[in-house]
């Protein structure tokens, strides 16, 4: 082997000696990053199912933008540094600004449950037929709204938390009149009956998962 080639091997061996120390070096120094970023994200998140989008549009659009700088500075511009203090004060100034409008917004508050001798009617999902098992139930609105003749009832639509606002208040809204096609047929004055869809918003049991799902698929009937 002459000495151009061992030259040109050893230049080769350098470079990829090189090349890796400045991966593990970047890893290294972006990873200090991390707790602050991953930080940010926990708490833009959290703000975000708080509503933060509607509530405080500007602090949460604000503190996104800041999330996406300081990203953008660990990953791109000085993945070699540690944090800039001054792009770490100005989105502890965003976040703590979110934080405070948040805490000031008014709190929805949804109306306790009423109580109803009356049988709530389950769908299947993006359903609004009768479904078979829920006759029984039905049959025993029937009975016991004959039985109280001068009472008036609400059937709410509900729906689980999958879709858009609008589709779920019309979907609630049919729901809610399959409902009252029954009764009505089974002999009940429909002068007695009001619908209303709640969609999503008034779910009745909370989680993701398709055990507390069906439960929101629902009519729910109250007396006036």
């Amino acid at each position: 082997m002459d000495w151009s080639s061992k030259t040109g091997r050893r230049f080769q061996l350098a470079l990829i000696c090189a090349s890796v120390a400045l991966m593990i070096a970047g890893c290294a120094t972006t990873a200090s990053y991390r707790p602050e970023s991953d930080s940010m994200k926990a708490a833009l998140a959290e703000a975000k199912g708080a509503r933060a989008e509607t509530l405080a549009p500007e602090q949460f659009a604000a503190a996104e933008a800041c999330l996406d700088w300081f990203t953008h500075e660990a990953t791109e511009f000085n993945p070699l540094a540690d944090p800039d203090a001054r792009i770490r004060g100005k989105c502890q100034a965003a976040f703590a600004a979110l934080r405070d409008k948040m805490a000031a917004a008014p709190v929805a508050r949804v109306p306790a449950k009423k109580v109803s001798p009356l049988k709530d009617i389950f769908f299947d999902f993006d359903k609004s037929s009768i479904r078979a098992d829920v006759i029984k139930s039905l049959i025993e609105n029937v009975q016991w709204l004959k039985a109280h003749p001068t009472a008036s009832i609400i059937i709410e639509g509900h729906c689980d938390e999958r879709g858009t606002g609008e589709y779920n208040l019309a979907l609630g809204q049919r729901r809610a009149k399959s409902v009252t096609n029954y009764l009505v047929a089974a002999g009940i004055d429909a002068k007695r009956i009001k619908t209303i869809s709640y969609g999503k918003e008034r779910p009745f049991a909370t989680g993701h998962d398709e055990s507390t799902r069906k439960l929101n698929r629902r009519a729910h009937l109250v007396l006036q």
